[in-house]
């Protein structure tokens, strides 16, 4: 399976899930995915079909408390839904099949991922979903105290591909994560994590619904602050739209454990949301009429971004008629001066009022 120049996507024919023999019945212990709360988990069994190849069950609920309520079209699945999907399908296989010990923290380096669009098929289904994910791993690196791996993964509901995912990333020890964190030393970081003590939250830039979500805490992005110095002048007159991350460090799909970091997922979820805004005001779409379908995306991951700082998001438009009713935007984080992750999304911007690409 390979991307196309326009970012969907090209079926291999070589592999058949349909007749997988997986249980759906019950989660994978919480453990083995890094998570805490049940319902966060969404693998539901696996099963190795060659030397670094694996089949993987999954299940999506009908309803969850962040993925799969948005602006998607009927039958189109979330692109942070596949994502997390994968990424715990990563977790589990370094644990279960190349022995990384459970304490071993998981450090993201890069995501790429493709969307299918809906048919009248996919768009009558009713939840909850049983997905099949054919997963292909390239172990770069394994010793006692690292694995480095990628994977790439294509996920089928009912004999039909739903996307792509490939991920890169790194298990470290312990001790060998802690200098990789904390070079200069530990330092102190704030709680995060259902039941810690909330931290003050700047105005959502848009209402949750405009950007595909049901909660205020859902919206990543607000305005960027006048107190950030000479950095906040620098951008101005750029060209580029700009927010400040607006992160709840007790969100419950973000931080259902604690972290001592900013997820890279809540950086993907702020990109996803960074690029429907850019997007849309360069088509001249009202925010309130605003409809934006993401179908591929590209993001590394550059260094650790620490909590209760500052983050500036970064949208632009890439320079170039949109293709296909497509649209790409570039996307970056950063964190005093220091770049966190940066990509690029391609996605299609209609209203709600006519319906047509913009």
């Amino acid at each position: 399976m390979k991307p196309s120049a326009i970012g969907t996507l090209v079926a291999d024919s070589d592999t058949d899930l349909a007749d997988s023999g997986l249980a759906f019945d019950r989660g994978v212990p919480r453990t083995l995915v890094h998570k805490t709360a049940v319902s966060e988990v969404l693998l539901t069994d696996a099963v190795r079909t060659g030397p670094h190849r694996f089949t993987v069950a999954a299940q999506w609920p009908r309803h969850h408390v962040l993925f799969g309520n948005g602006t998607c079209p009927a039958g189109a699945a979330d692109p942070l839904l596949l994502l997390e999907t994968v990424r715990q399908a990563g977790i589990y296989v370094s644990h279960v099949y190349y022995d990384v010990p459970l304490a071993h923290p998981f450090l993201l380096t890069s995501i790429d991922y493709e969307v299918e669009g809906p048919t009248p098929g996919s768009a009558a289904r009713k939840g909850p979903h049983c997905v099949l994910l054919d997963v292909q791993c390239v172990v770069e690196h394994h010793t006692a105290d690292r694995l480095g791996m990628s994977l790439e993964a294509r996920l089928v509901i009912d004999g039909r591909l739903e996307g792509r995912v490939g991920l890169c990333w790194q298990a470290a020890a312990p001790e060998r994560y802690a200098r990789m964190r904390y070079p200069a030393g530990p330092v102190e970081v704030p709680p995060t994590g259902p039941g810690t003590a909330l931290l003050a939250l700047a105005d959502p830039v848009a209402a949750p619904h405009i950007l595909g979500r049901l909660h205020e805490r859902d919206v990543m992005l607000a305005a960027l602050p006048a107190n950030l110095g000479p950095s906040h002048n620098a951008l101005q007159g750029t060209g580029q739209d700009v927010w400040s991350l607006r992160l709840d460090t007790t969100h419950p799909v973000y931080f259902d454990h604690v972290c001592d970091h900013i997820p890279g997922m809540a950086l993907a979820e702020s990109f996803a949301q960074a690029a429907a805004l850019a997007s849309g005001r360069v088509a001249g779409v009202p925010p309130q009429e605003l409809r934006w379908t993401l179908e591929s995306s590209a993001l590394s991951f550059a260094s650790f971004g620490e909590l209760g700082r500052p983050v500036v998001i970064t949208a632009e438009p890439v320079p170039e008629p949109p293709e296909h009713g497509r649209r790409a935007i570039r996307v970056s984080a950063e964190q005093g001066g220091r770049l966190l992750a940066c990509g690029a999304l391609i996605g299609i911007t209609s209203s709600a009022v006519d319906g047509a690409a913009r």
